[in-house]
């Protein structure tokens, strides 16, 4: 009897409930007044008889047999270890064997003293009450929320602690062994349950996930969302969309997916809580990313990067002018290297860079040195990274994903606002749609891509007309004027919606968009505009924008095409006046200037290709009669905002608008009135007009021009625009001729750039030009040619050249916005 009252001392209606579910724990309760039960031998096994049938409980509980036809854990075991638990606690130790507990059937003194326990113990409201209670926790948490409102924090520490994977490493979770210490009566079985939980082998719950469900929760703790944990006899984990209750022994978990083995669900339940415990930590999971399945092959992942290196660096050395055409195909070629290596991103690399060359060949008019050059360097420098990544998590976070990962956001109310067609130089073609989420007021974005690299007959051909996902009954190209609510949302870390027929949208209404619904991201004002867009763009050299405003991963490629990045979201524009548009037949590029009502420039541009063509025609016959609002990409260039054009979405502007944009052209005409009266008064009075007063900020403009009129000093930007031209002119010299035949006016030519900017300050730049410049000078007297450091050195001053240029181009550009 002893040894069956420890065994069943902590057993209470969580654990029953976790052991079948609590349907079945209500109705052993139910059947437990009604339906007489009576305790035959008990040693190793407990043999309980209960109605009809013979129940043979045995330890672990799980273990538990019943002769009535169900192969789960049925009502009768269940009643059988409730009776089994309450003559034991009755009892108090005395005697095994032979003891009748009876229900409401039974009588005597044991039978009344039997009734009395089971009044105190378990009483039917007040079980189904616990019940309740237990399944409430396991499905909502409600007494958990409830204890940690109004309750002691000490009872809850455990439940309350959320994970940071920035300081996991080294520091155990309070809501580990130690919360079990604070929790009774259950903290016996709590801690036996939390020791089983830590030991599990690590390497059998990653091989349960698998590669893409590893990866899944792995970004799951990086973006910090911790399911709810609560803690008692049972750990109940829920997940987004099951729930899972871990009981001793483990292998007796359940999971509201019915999988009786280790399913994988159970083990990302047990994966955050080794994660809570702190036996997992950042570091390992991030570690181990790449290494789950055949994700990334180090040993393949390092002999690409090699063969990357080496050809890159024979690129450089024999110069775009001599280069053969046989090099996009090279390209093509490493592209299928970094395909079957797991090097998702290098593949788009390397097929936009021979797009590049093949542009180059066809003396495509819209291809320019410089980018040819940038995207050379750039993945010059990926590649390196890759060869001196020390583990698998830095080769993952280079390589990138073929497949996105998505997931859950919950429930959205999104707007459609524009569509956008894509055909990028990484080989793929598609729509991206995009959606501004009403609440939260975050741009998302759904994109339909195919890859087009081995299919040119298809070129052009778009699916607007198609259908549109979600379950949502019309065409993709029809969400652009409606609003629509998804439930069960999903997305990935550049907020791109998946089609997931998990998710599920229905249709709210017409999209009849409003200023109101755009607040946040609709500019009248060209300053305010430069002041809230651009600090957010401020990005490093691997992740530049390209020209047009497409995000492509640093503007070199990538798998997706259209879609936009944090901090380089869509705005609204509404001009008040615009310039004629004008195409550069050199840059085969349109130019459509935008004015705000203080005559501040925002440039329109769309370059020229077959997909863009009758936007081009459409643009150049807008006129001020008839000023549209803009959508579109923002991006800064030579200090002037400038746009990539998405859409020309009509939006009804509010009155509130409306007023302050004719306060703004009034207060501008009265100014504009002021300052001509103010002329006329000057030349009236003569050369004494020096003494008609200016506000401070017109004085302070004025001595600035003076002194620069006087003195002839730059604005120091400008000095730094024109050296920094300067030597990327040199360099685009060197790339063009290669590091073999460097012509000695341009080797000249570095050595004195390298002299005027030591002059200047900057040091960096002319240590790196004057290492340079002796590399290439020894290398004439060498046998064997050695590209490795003169690459390196190389790709040093590209970076600091595009560095310098966003410096400047900003200081430009809020000298302009805040000056005029």
């Amino acid at each position: 009897m002893s040894k069956w009252r420890d065994r069943l001392a902590d057993v209470d209606d969580e654990y029953l409930i976790g052991l079948s579910n609590k349907g079945i724990v209500k109705r052993a309760y139910k059947d437990k007044e009604e339906v007489p039960a009576s305790i035959g031998a008990m040693e190793e096994d407990a043999s309980v008889t209960v109605g009809e049938e013979t129940v043979t409980v045995r330890f672990p509980l799980g273990d538990s047999k019943c002769s009535c036809p169900s192969r789960s854990m049925c009502r009768h075991i269940v009643q059988a270890i409730l009776v089994l638990k309450e003559s034991c606690q009755k009892e108090g130790g005395a005697g095994e064997g032979g003891t009748e507990a009876a229900g409401t059937g039974e009588s005597g003194a044991d039978g009344q003293e039997a009734a009395e326990s089971q009044e105190v113990l378990t009483a039917p409201a007040e079980a189904q009450n616990g019940g309740d209670a237990a399944n409430a926790g396991a499905q909502g948490g409600g007494d958990t929320l409830t204890a940690r409102e109004g309750g002691s924090g000490e009872d809850t520490a455990g439940s309350e602690k959320a994970y940071n994977i920035d300081d996991a490493d080294g520091k155990a979770q309070q809501n580990g062994i130690n919360a079990a210490e604070r929790q009774s009566p259950n903290e016996k079985k709590q801690t036996i349950l939390i020791k089983e939980i830590t030991e599990y082998p690590f390497e059998k719950l990653k091989k349960t996930l698998g590669t893409r469900g590893f990866q899944t929760f792995v970004n799951q703790v990086t973006a910090k969302q911790r399911p709810e944990i609560r803690y008692s006899s049972v750990i109940t984990v829920k997940l987004p969309e099951y729930t899972v209750k871990l009981l001793s022994p483990l292998e007796y978990s359940t999971c509201t997916c019915h999988k009786k083995e280790l399913c994988v669900h159970k083990a990302s339940a047990i994966l955050w809580c080794q994660l809570e415990a702190g036996i997992l930590t950042g570091e390992k999971l991030l570690g181990e990313i790449g290494a789950s399945g055949q994700a990334i092959d180090m040993e393949k992942g390092k002999e690409a990067a090699a063969q990357m290196k080496a050809y890159l660096e024979e690129l450089f050395g024999t110069g775009l002018s001599r280069t053969s055409e046989d090099v996009p195909e090279d390209l093509e070629r490493l592209a299928v290297i970094s395909h079957n290596a797991g090097l998702a991103r290098f593949e788009g690399y390397f097929r936009t860079l021979a797009d590049a060359y093949g542009k180059y060949f066809k003396r495509n008019a819209a291809l320019k040195t410089e980018d040819l050059m940038a995207q050379m360097t750039r993945l010059y420098r990926r590649a390196t990274l890759l060869s001196q990544a020390k583990d698998a998590g830095a080769v993952m976070k280079l390589a990138g994903e073929f497949r996105a990962d998505y997931l859950p956001v919950g429930n959205l109310d999104l707007i459609g606002i524009g569509m956008e067609h894509f055909q990028n130089q990484a080989g793929y073609a598609g729509e991206t749609i995009y959606f501004l989420e009403e609440n939260s007021g975050k741009w998302y974005t759904y994109t339909s891509a195919r890859p087009m690299f081995y299919d040119s007959g298809r070129r052009g051909r778009f699916t607007e007309k198609g259908q549109a996902p979600w379950g949502i009954n019309t065409t993709m190209e029809n969400l652009l004027n409606l609003r629509i609510h998804l439930t069960g949302a999903k997305c990935d870390d550049r907020m791109r919606l998946s089609s997931s027929q998990e998710t599920r949208g229905e249709i709210t209404g017409e999209q009849r968009l409003r200023a109101s619904d755009v607040k946040g991201w609709y500019y009248r004002d060209f300053e305010k505009l430069f002041q809230e867009q651009i600090g957010k763009q401020q990005t490093g050299w691997l992740f530049e924008q390209s020209t047009s405003g497409e995000e492509a991963s640093g503007g070199d490629g990538g798998n997706s095409g259209g879609s936009t990045r944090k901090g380089m979201e869509l705005v609204f524009v509404r001009p008040a006046s615009c310039a004629k548009a004008e195409f550069s037949r050199t840059g085969q590029q349109l130019t459509l200037p935008l004015y705000d009502q203080a005559g501040r420039e925002v440039l329109v541009e769309v370059t020229y290709s077959r997909q863009e063509s009758s936007t081009i025609r459409y643009l150049e016959r807008i006129s001020e009669k008839k000023l549209p609002c803009f959508l579109g990409k923002l991006y800064l260039r030579d200090g002037r905002l400038r746009m990539y054009p998405v859409d020309l979405p009509e939006v009804e502007e509010d009155e509130d608008a409306i007023t302050a944009g004719r306060e703004v052209a009034i207060g501008l005409a009265d100014a504009s009135q002021d300052s001509q009266k103010e002329e006329a008064d000057a030349m009236a009075v003569g050369e004494d007009s020096t003494a008609v007063k200016a506000g401070p900020h017109q004085e302070a403009e004025m001595d600035s021009q003076a002194e620069t009129v006087i003195s002839g000093r730059k604005p120091k930007y400008q000095v730094v625009e024109e050296i920094s031209e300067e030597v990327k002119s040199l360099m685009e010299d060197l790339y063009q001729s290669g590091f073999y035949t460097v012509h000695d006016s341009t080797l000249k030519d570095i050595g004195k750039a390298a002299e005027l900017t030591e002059s200047y300050g900057m040091k960096c730049l002319s240590g790196l030009l004057s290492e340079l410049s002796q590399e290439i000078a020894a290398g004439r007297h060498r046998m064997k040619r050695q590209n490795g450091r003169m690459a390196e050195l190389y790709t040093d001053i590209n970076e600091y050249l595009y560095l310098c240029r966003q410096k400047t181009a900003y200081d430009r550009g809020w000298d302009y916005y805040k000056s005029v």
